[in-house]
């Protein structure tokens, strides 16, 4: 929604978008637990929000002259990685001392360090949207940066045309490559609609995301988590915000780290 409201805003106050994904940071910490027993914890959703939140707050107050480098070994991945190992680290403390053990725990803790991991990946729309408020504010004027809502548009139009294809009633195979095809479709016509020189990350922003959302459809049959968690309607929604928390990643992963 932050995309669809720059477009009709384009001077959006700067703490506007990390206040709306502490919200969404927070709506995904909550439910994300959820997923692995029908029972709230609080405890993980507590190291969930903290991971989410540290990353999202490092990258928007760090300073204006800061940038952002598309090398690995340099600062675009550091908020990104840091917080997400210490929400790991923090989520194994929290699991050692959790009952009962076996395997169940250990499914459970591959869980919840997944979510940390999601839970820092919000860093990604942070940092998408924060060069935007830099680009209209003047700080950063590189061509680059020319349809940035554009490409933030495409990913969540194609997130949901993607969701959309979810709801087909057909085996999960072909579901999956309706989900896949129909967000690429729907991306490159965007990019005909306008065209610029973000269009080929738009798509593949737009593609990966739909991959992103047939594996999470694919969760519905899997047979590792209880069937009490499945239809708990809080599944949804920590299916739902995870999907959108990682696709800010995957936009700033398309725009900075492939070569272009």
């Amino acid at each position: 929604m932050l995309a669809v409201v720059t477009v009709f805003v384009p001077n959006l106050p700067q703490w506007v978008s990390p206040v709306a994904l502490s919200v969404l940071v927070i709506g995904f910490a909550v439910a994300w637990p959820v997923m692995v027993r029908p029972t709230p914890r609080w405890g993980i959703s507590a190291v969930l929000a903290f991971t989410g939140l540290s990353s999202v707050w490092t990258v928007t107050l760090l300073p204006a002259h800061v940038e952002f480098s598309p090398m690995a070994t340099e600062l675009w991945l550091a908020p990104v990685g840091g917080a997400a190992a210490l929400g790991v680290l923090l989520i194994f403390g929290v699991q050692t001392f959790s009952l009962p053990g076996g395997p169940q725990r250990f499914l459970s803790t591959a869980m919840f360090s997944l979510g940390a991991v999601i839970a820092a990946t919000a860093a990604g729309w942070a940092m998408l949207l924060r060069q935007k408020y830099e680009v209209a504010q003047g700080a950063i004027m590189i061509e680059r940066f020319t349809g940035l809502t554009w490409l933030m548009l495409t990913i969540l139009v194609s997130l949901a045309v993607a969701a959309l294809a979810t709801l087909l009633p057909t085996r999960r195979r072909n579901r999956m490559i309706a989900v896949i095809v129909g967000a690429t479709v729907v991306a490159v016509i965007m990019q005909i609609i306008r065209a610029g020189v973000l269009s080929v990350p738009a798509v593949i922003g737009g593609a990966l995301g739909a991959l992103i959302i047939a594996l999470a459809d694919s969760f519905s049959e899997t047979k590792e988590a209880p069937a009490a968690s499945l239809k708990h309607p809080l599944t949804a929604i920590g299916l739902g915000t995870g999907v959108t928390i990682v696709a800010g990643m995957v936009g700033y992963f398309v725009l900075h780290v492939l070569p272009w």
